[in-house]
């Protein structure tokens, strides 16, 4: 019997692939507080602030689908001009010093995962994608502010 309350589950290739790609993010930031073979504290830093870079790009093509839904003129100019906002601001974080970098891939991230999550509240998007964006974007933040305290403190 289902239920028609319950809340929608998320697939599980697209909480596999999402979990599997906050892997970067996380080795990245362990290794800016721990000896890891193969990916010294610069490369980790590297990785956290290029993957970071790529996956705001990535959320903005998602953004980018969702727009050519159904929606008048105004609408659809702001979704396209909201879905390209993520790959420049990544875009930005690759060519900035490390803390400023981290800070504005933190507030992308956030803003993102926000945006989703009000969309999928509007009904633009399936109820699973906001529960997703959820976990996916805590996953994230909290790996970039591990690195972040990391580069302040170390």
């Amino acid at each position: 019997m289902s239920d028609a309350k319950a809340p929608p589950r998320i697939p599980g290739s697209a909480l596999a692939l999402g979990l599997a790609g906050l892997l970067p993010f996380i080795a990245g930031a362990l290794s800016l507080w721990v000896a890891l073979p193969m990916l010294t504290p610069d490369l980790g830093l590297k990785l956290v602030v290029s993957y970071g870079a790529i996956i705001l790009s990535f959320l903005g093509g998602i953004r980018w689908g969702t727009a050519i839904g159904p929606y008048g003129g105004r609408r659809v100019g702001l979704e396209f001009l909201g879905s390209v906002l993520g790959s420049l601001g990544g875009l930005a974080a690759i060519f900035l010093p490390s803390v400023p970098a981290i800070t504005l891939l933190i507030a992308g991230f956030l803003m993102q995962g926000l945006w989703d999550v009000t969309s999928v509240e509007a009904g633009r998007l399936p109820g699973w994608f906001g529960k997703l964006r959820m976990l996916l974007t805590a996953g994230a933040v909290v790996s970039l502010i591990a690195a972040l305290v990391a580069v302040v403190v170390i």
